[in-house]
């Protein structure tokens, strides 16, 4: 439809994480922002939150209400998915120096507040960057990067959102040095193939079914790779003022 908002410019212009979803009554767009005060991090200061609602058209503060000693890091691309009505991101909890490190943090966008909940596991110790959520088929699930020498790309998927002993390992294979994935960044929907990206910049599509690899002539950056799932939706985007025209430009 070629229609957009453009947000207005948020009061506390620091280090942020975003993340995206909707109310799920009254279907209206939101966005909230983490804002962290200091960097490098100092965990005993909670970042502010900042919230971005559809119908009012403009940023609102809520606080210092983030979970305390938790952090998303922002030195690299936070990956989120929006599922049961929550945004939900990879955290870490600095306080555990051993073990059990990961979590994930989520934001309730008809309540407006966070949660916390634990991985499985078997990802406990797991590399931070090569660890990503995402949606597959309308449940939260976890996909995870191949080590050298150690472990497989996997995913994961939460049957049940917000039970944790509802995880379960949908798929892992393993490929061999140098084709070896750093990340996995999704799965594609009407087939059995992942998209991985490996360590010498290539992204590849893995097939589950066959386990042979296509190198999709892509190339960059393990990092520089991002996928998001693709949902429909007829909620327009709107703001108090009405549409706002704008042509989109391909990249």
């Amino acid at each position: 439809m070629r229609k957009l908002v453009t947000l207005p410019k948020p009061p506390l212009a620091r280090m942020s994480v975003l993340g995206f979803g909707a109310h799920p009554t009254t279907h209206e767009y939101k966005v909230v922002r983490i804002v962290y005060q200091t960097y490098p991090y100092q965990h005993e200061l909670q970042p502010y939150v900042e919230l971005y609602t559809q119908g009012t058209g403009s940023w609102r503060w809520l606080g210092s209400t983030f979970p305390l000693y938790c952090f998303i890091d922002i030195t690299h691309k936070a990956s989120q998915a929006f599922v049961s009505g929550a945004v939900n991101w990879i955290a870490e909890d600095p306080r555990v120096s051993v073990g059990y490190r990961h979590l994930i943090v989520s934001f309730d966008m008809s309540t407006e507040t966070f949660s916390a909940m634990i991985l499985p596991p078997a990802l406990a110790d797991r590399e931070r960057r090569s660890l990503s959520v995402t949606l597959f088929r309308e449940s939260l699930a976890m996909l995870c990067g191949q080590q050298r020498d150690k472990d497989d790309c996997c995913m994961w998927v939460m049957k049940e959102y917000g039970v944790p002993e509802s995880w379960t390992k949908l798929f892992s294979f393993r490929l061999d040095w140098p084709v070896y994935p750093k990340r996995t960044l999704g799965f594609m929907k009407h087939n059995n193939e992942v998209l991985v990206s490996t360590i010498d910049n290539r992204l590849l599509s893995y097939d589950i079914g066959t386990k042979a690899s296509v190198d999709t002539g892509i190339s960059g950056h393990p990092s520089s790779f991002h996928f998001e799932p693709f949902v429909e939706s007829l909620v327009l985007v709107e703001n108090k003022n009405g549409f706002v025209d704008g042509q989109l430009n391909p990249l």
